[in-house]
């Protein structure tokens, strides 16, 4: 199985408190034996829920967190990010991808 690394900025605004951020994901993108799509969404190395899934205000908890259009916060210095972006490198050493990791056979 041959995997796609890509990392992808989403921004974000809390309905509740109006708080803006953004947050930096690596996207793990293959195709499992049966030729079906897996996408594995990952922050820190941990497989998490995609962006538009389950995402809270880091600064008042509310559920209700809209997104931006990528590049939206690029054009908006005024507002600073919640966390440093990612650091890693996306050339991972050969070996088993994280399909393989995570799948249970």
């Amino acid at each position: 199985m041959r995997e796609a690394i890509s990392r992808e900025a989403w921004p974000f605004e809390c309905l509740h408190c109006l708080r803006v951020w953004e947050e930096e994901y690596v996207v793990h993108r293959a195709r499992d034996e049966q030729g079906v799509d897996v996408v594995v969404w990952t922050r820190d190395d941990v497989a998490v829920q995609p962006p538009w899934s389950g995402m809270t205000c880091p600064a008042c908890g509310c559920g209700t967190v809209t997104t931006f259009s990528t590049g939206y916060l690029a054009h908006r210095p005024e507002i600073t990010l919640s966390r440093p972006p990612l650091d890693t490198p996306l050339d991972a050493p050969a070996g088993a991808g994280l399909y393989e990791q995570l799948h249970v056979r």
